[in-house]
């Protein structure tokens, strides 16, 4: 096992690793886009982009787009290479604003974190849809792992984490 550094935040970071990657001349059998931020205060990547949507949105769709020919390569028709997505229910209450994809106009931690969530499911399907319409030996699949216990809630107000852990030991065990 190799540890290989990415910053999913930062594009050229992204590329660096890809680089890497491909310098090893390794398959890649599957892929988890699985780094994410939520309801962060207001702030931006080095590119420029909106947090939420530069890691959780673009980060993940550079990264899944330039090993994308790699994984092609590893899929066989037995063994197909998989891209697992994690995502969250909250992509339900998005709205993907074309417009103001940066959240310029009104900033809601929330609002950002939704549409991000939101953005990945409608890439993931749409990248599923393509590689089952070339006949890939590549799987795109949206997970969503339910309430976790992470350090993505450590912005949440202590209140709601009251109540988000009350009905996760209640409901969800």
């Amino acid at each position: 096992v190799e540890f290989l550094y990415c910053d999913l935040a930062s594009m050229k970071s992204i590329r660096q690793f890809v680089q890497r990657f491909r310098a090893k001349n390794c398959p890649l059998h599957v892929l988890v886009n699985n780094a994410g931020v939520m309801l962060v205060p207001e702030r931006k990547t080095e590119d420029g982009f909106e947090e939420h949507f530069g890691l959780n949105y673009l980060g993940h769709f550079l990264l899944t787009n330039l090993l994308l020919d790699t994984l092609k390569q590893s899929g066989t028709h037995s063994h197909n290479a998989r891209i697992i997505t994690v995502s969250s229910a909250t992509h339900y209450v998005g709205e993907l604003h074309l417009n103001d994809l940066q959240s310029r106009c009104s900033y809601s931690p929330h609002g950002a974190y939704a549409q991000s969530k939101l953005a990945l499911v409608l890439f993931t399907y749409r990248l599923q849809h393509l590689l089952t319409a070339n006949g890939s030996h590549v799987t795109a699949n949206v997970v969503d792992p339910g309430v976790v216990n992470t350090e993505l809630y450590k912005h949440v107000f202590w209140v709601i984490k009251v109540a988000k852990w009350m009905t996760a030991w209640l409901f969800f065990k």
